[in-house]
């Protein structure tokens, strides 16, 4: 068996490994649990790439986002290493052809959701796979006390009764001492086996900037250092206000959220890593997975809502070991505002019942009744016609998914959706009866089989030049394919999300809500609020030394963050 630096020289060029990396590499050829604590940069891919490129098997890699999937795919493509990934709006006929390349073919990394892991043909196929090691990538998110709360995490140890001599490796970048003890009890740990490499990022300067010119102070920063550049921005809104600002002002920038359309948010990103835009302003969604390792300047616009994303974010500066910069410009609104943010958060239990009956008589779904399929949600006309907030809509729906009565799909991208009403052998008469339908009913089954069975994402680009007709014509068609009742045909909306209902809709006054559960996030939530306003407030300490000190870790002053500046100049 070729040793970890021999796989480490062959696919990836290096001749040696980072802190803990070849630690925590061996003891999951060992076949031991593993949590591994690694900073932003730190490596964490390779500590489960490199040990099962050394040995027979499949790696199932369970992540939180389809982005984060697809890079890692990517990557490892590039290298000629065989990977695949499986995502919600797959068909069981595609999953059935996935797992086939894994237990035939030469795949060695199964990546899929923590959602998907759920899914009865996935975990009926386990047993069928030669599985050599279980990643759990971003295992803060088991955790209520981490910072993204992702309660499907919580069933991963289910697989364990199935795959019950597979090792675990987890793997994580901010975890506090409550967060770690969480990982290793909801991963069944079978030993506390924790590596951990020092979180001190020591060419990273932390700066606060108190300021109630923030643009101004924004456009000093930008000017003195000209390297690639994430400005993180609070809002939607302010990503594209903050973006063409800089660009009045002649520099390269540009906007990124959760809201614009997948394919539209790759192609921006692409052009930031291409150095085509040198600056990316941006949600939290411009976060998991980024890595360009010339980025020497982050500045947040806001006051996150924890320590642990500020560090996450500011941690995307600097990977490749040059002095960088991560700016915090506040003032006193900031912290008023976010105060205000986690009521929104966690309104009043009645408020929640309230927004499910107002939700149900916007889809129109009955008492008693579960929709056969997803449903599309245009949240921005929900908000308007009830007057809410988009954050509080958003937050609510997350409340209401936790409950389990709702699943959003948040790699939903809108589009075109049909399902075929009638029966094979009534549609065959149609088309004899109606000649001017039958090119483009061919067309649909030939292109998606599944019509009859599912509302299927059409491409109507494709099937317009297919029949060399135009797209405002082929949607006359459809039009009167959907009066004739012969399929369902929803139009692409924007500022859509695709929702399931799991549960029948029950009248709003039964909705049940764990309350205890209910207040003790909110609780969480308030005292991380409560430590990063006391990050910002405390004028007397090390920057450096209080966040890590957060994480458990002591070190000496960093000597170059705002405080410690200060106290040079004095000395």
């Amino acid at each position: 068996m070729l040793k970890p630096k021999d796989i480490l020289r062959k696919y990836w060029g290096y001749t040696k490994f980072k802190p803990q990396q070849e630690q925590i590499i061996n003891e999951t050829i060992k076949k031991n649990d593993v949590l591994a604590l690694l900073p932003t940069s730190g490596g964490k891919s390779l500590c489960y790439q490199v040990p099962t490129l050394m040995q027979k098997g499949v790696c199932i890699v369970i992540s939180p986002l389809i982005s984060l999937m697809k890079d890692q795919i990517n990557y490892l493509s590039s290298k000629g290493i065989k990977s695949i990934m499986i995502t919600s709006g797959m068909y069981k006929k595609d999953i059935e052809s996935k797992i086939n390349h894994c237990i035939y073919g030469n795949v060695k990394f199964i990546y899929l959701s923590p959602e998907k892991l759920q899914n009865t043909l996935i975990r009926n196929s386990l047993s069928n796979i030669n599985i050599c090691l279980i990643a759990v990538d971003e295992a803060h998110c088991i955790s209520e006390w981490g910072h993204d709360f992702r309660p499907a995490y919580r069933n991963i140890k289910d697989i364990r009764l199935i795959l019950e001599n597979v090792p675990i490796i987890a793997l994580t970048a901010t975890a506090t001492d409550v967060v770690r003890k969480d990982i290793l009890t909801n991963l069944a740990f079978k030993t506390n086996n924790i590596i951990s490499s020092s979180f001190n990022k020591k060419n990273i300067s932390y700066i606060l900037k108190h300021t109630n010119d923030k643009k101004k102070e924004l456009l000093k920063l930008v000017e003195e250092n000209k390297s690639s550049t994430i400005i993180y921005a609070g809002t939607r809104g302010e990503t594209k206000d903050i973006a063409s600002f800089l660009i009045k002002n002649n520099f390269s920038a540009d906007y990124y959220h959760a809201g614009i359309e997948r394919d539209i948010r790759d192609i921006k990103q692409e052009k930031w890593y291409n150095e085509k835009t040198r600056i990316m302003v941006a949600t939290s969604a411009f976060g998991l997975g980024i890595n360009k390792e010339n980025v020497k300047l982050i500045i947040h616009m806001y006051i996150p809502l924890s320590i642990e994303d500020y560090f996450q974010q500011s941690g995307r500066a600097g990977r490749n070991g040059e002095n960088s910069y991560a700016y915090l410009l506040n003032n006193e609104k900031d912290i008023k505002k976010n105060y205000n943010l986690i009521n929104s958060k966690y309104p009043q239990i009645s408020e929640i019942r309230d927004f499910y009956q107002n939700l149900s008589n916007f889809l129109q779904i009955a008492v008693d009744s579960l929709p056969e399929y997803p449903i599309e949600f245009n949240i921005i006309k929900f908000c308007k016609t009830y007057n809410n907030t988009y954050t509080k809509t958003y937050y609510i729906l997350k409340h209401l998914e936790n409950e389990k009565y709702i699943k959003i799909n948040t790699d939903y991208s809108a589009s075109t959706r049909i399902i075929i009403l009638i029966s094979n052998s009534e549609l065959y008469k149609f088309s004899i009866e109606n000649r001017f339908y039958e090119n483009i009913i061919k067309l649909l089954l030939r292109k998606y089989p599944n019509i009859f069975h599912h509302l299927v994402k059409i491409d109507k680009v494709s099937i317009s030049k297919e029949l060399n007709i135009k797209i405002n014509k082929l949607d006359e068609v459809l039009s009167r394919l959907k009066k004739l009742n012969i399929i369902q045909y929803i139009e692409k909306q924007k500022d859509s999300l695709e929702i399931s209902f799991i549960k029948e809709r029950v009248d709003a006054k039964r909705l049940m809500i764990n309350e205890e559960k209910y207040n003790l996030n909110k609780n969480i939530s308030i005292k991380k609020l409560n430590s990063i306003v006391n990050f910002i407030n405390n004028n007397n300490l090390c920057r450096n030394k209080i966040i890590l000190a957060y994480f458990g870790e002591k070190v000496e002053d960093c000597e170059k963050c705002d405080y410690c500046i200060r106290k040079q100049s004095l000395n």
